[in-house]
């Protein structure tokens, strides 16, 4: 019994220690510096939430860099393919890190383009106003995170930097975000199967 109980303990450690080093492990990006962790643990609705990298990718504008992006799910959530990824109501992310300084206005109009490559308007005009409105009083630089985060049930939390966090209420218009990135008319078919490259 003292034989199989210090089986079990050893490997339980190892088992332990494997699962710390991947929770360490960085994931690079192409054509970038950045890296991201493999798994985070994240503050969704006031609740701890294990999250895993599905993918990264980078975009660029011409032949220069803009930013790097990662994308998280909720660990088990289970989506297989980008349009599963862009419809699940639960925790994820999307994580930029800039190459470029990009000035609030720049970053409100781009938003707004890409959202309206999938939906036309009337569709999300109070929501684009909003954003449009919490973006153009800001900018970011090179270096800085900027971390759009889909509360199940509620909307997009965004949180620019450390220096500027909002809510935009909408679970569908969290979804057409996403579909920037991953759904019909998106930002490109790299930046697409780079953010589902790890599911």
């Amino acid at each position: 019994m003292k034989t199989l109980t210090g089986k079990v303990f050893a490997l339980t450690v190892a088992a332990l220690a494997a699962a710390a080093a991947l929770a360490g492990d960085k994931v690079g990006v192409g054509g970038s510096g950045a890296q991201y962790d493999a798994r985070i643990e994240a503050t969704i609705g006031d609740k701890p939430v294990a999250m895993v990298l599905t993918g990264t990718a980078l975009r660029k504008r011409v032949v220069f860099n803009v930013y790097a992006i990662g994308s998280y799910l909720q660990e088990g959530a289970g989506a297989r393919s980008a349009e599963e990824l862009a419809a699940a109501d639960v925790p994820k992310q999307l994580h930029l890190i800039m190459e470029r300084d990009v000035d609030g206005k720049e970053m409100a109009e781009a938003f707004h383009t890409a959202i309206r490559a999938n939906h036309a308007a009337p569709a999300f005009d109070a929501e684009l106003a909003s954003l449009g409105e919490m973006m153009r009083a800001m900018a970011v630089k090179k270096g800085d995170h900027v971390r759009l985060t889909h509360v199940p049930k509620s909307g997009l939390h965004c949180d620019v930097a450390g220096k500027k966090q909002f809510t935009i209420d909408g679970v569908a218009f969290s979804r057409a975000v996403w579909e920037i990135y991953l759904g019909r008319n998106n930002l490109g078919n790299d930046i697409k199967k780079g953010l589902v490259s790890r599911l």
